[in-house]
């Protein structure tokens, strides 16, 4: 199915042509019924008919829809966060004795609900380099997941999505993958047999900075067990207005990341030529370890790239940032602006575990600014280092 198609059209078939161009937001928390027997059936089907909000809802579905096609999966669960869709996909998958092996650095709050949240209720974990080889010497009866994240959001590693899947399945082992980086646009990883795709639906599926997000998509039988128990019992839903928002931009996600893609393929030489900077982590770097996965299972490479300065002062480092000013400093990702994130300004965090930040390292996003005004205020922000 063409991606024109999933996201201009695909759903939209049954919304009246002549009232509205773009869908209508059912804002509403409830749904009632001309029938007791009209409201008996649509209980017994509440994951398809709207019921109650936290079910089912008309918005909430289209989007659904379509982010289930953008991935090749059957269904698709959307949730109030990132954070909220990674939990139910792993609760899901686990229980009490369960062990799971993970990348050794995945996103912050996927490692605090294995290490703080999941610890507590029996379920241990093994942190993993990525590779094969390391992922098979973790696994053991025990084990019931397999969590990848790939590339990961700050140094890019990558792993082999065909060959996890393939060795999770011989031993009955769920497999999930974290697809931020990428977005449905670059990389499907269901192609490769991975059983459920997760995103922080916020960054590039969002793209305006509005609105926060997750997105769960896998098969129908998972995607319905799941909103059996996680989803509907946790309740992390998104709104109606959020999902509007959010199919709002899935009409310019292909455009706003081809911009991405040009303006990164400027910066990334760039800034290897910089006599300031150490290291750049990107796969389009001339030096990326893993090529041969990067062209194997991305289309294209994203916005992301991270830099380490050439200082181990930190001071140094903090004046090089407030120096910035086309680049905010912001967590953030996969929007219009263009941002800053200092791996140092996590030191004091209650929530990242950072007990080996890199103090000079800096995750830079290239978002849809002019590239040239880009390099002048890398330009001038670096001639302070």
């Amino acid at each position: 199915m063409q991606l024109d198609h999933i996201i201009n059209h695909l759903g939209e078939e049954h919304v009246p042509q002549t009232i509205a161009a773009s869908p209508p937001i059912y804002q509403t928390s409830n749904f009632v019924f001309n029938t007791a027997d009209d409201m008996q059936s649509a209980l017994a089907a509440e994951n398809e008919i709207p019921f109650y909000t936290r079910g089912a809802n008309p918005t909430v579905d289209l989007l659904q829809i379509k982010m289930a096609a953008m991935e090749n999966a059957e269904a698709c669960l959307m949730f109030a966060s990132g954070s909220a869709a990674i939990s139910a996909a792993v609760l899901s998958q686990v229980k009490a004795g369960d062990h799971i092996v993970c990348v050794q650095s995945p996103y912050s709050w996927t490692k605090k609900l294995l290490m703080t949240i999941l610890s507590r209720f029996g379920v241990s974990h093994s942190f993993v380099s990525g590779d094969i080889e390391s992922i098979r010497k973790e696994i053991n009866t025990k084990t019931t997941l397999t969590y990848l994240e790939s590339p990961n959001s700050w140094t890019y590693e990558m792993q082999d999505l065909e060959a996890v899947a393939s060795l999770a399945k011989a031993s009955n082992i769920t497999t999930i993958v974290d697809n931020s980086f990428a977005s449905p646009v670059y990389q499907k990883p269901i192609n490769y047999g991975i059983d459920i795709v997760v995103h922080s639906a916020t960054k590039y599926l969002g793209g305006h900075s509005d609105v926060v997000a997750g997105a769960l998509c896998a098969s129908s039988s998972i995607v319905k067990e799941i909103f059996k128990g996680e989803y509907m019992t946790l309740g992390g839903i998104m709104s109606p207005f959020d999902a509007w928002l959010m199919l709002r931009s899935l009409r310019t996600l292909p455009l706003r990341l081809e911009k991405v893609v040009n303006n990164t393929k400027i910066l990334v030489p760039f800034l290897e030529s910089h006599e300031k900077v150490k290291t750049v982590f990107s796969p389009l770097a001339k030096d990326f370890p893993q090529k041969e996965l990067a062209d194997k299972y991305l289309k294209q490479i994203g916005g992301l790239v991270t830099i380490d300065l050439k200082t181990d002062n930190i001071d140094t480092v903090k004046q090089f940032c407030d120096a910035l000013k086309k680049f905010k400093l912001g967590c953030s990702w996969g929007s219009y602006e263009s941002l800053a994130f200092p791996a140092f300004t996590t030191i004091n965090s209650m929530n990242y575990h950072n007990t080996e930040t890199v103090i000079n390292r800096i995750r830079l996003y290239i978002g849809l600014d002019d590239p040239e005004s880009l390099i002048d205020d890398l330009n001038n922000a670096l001639s302070k280092v």
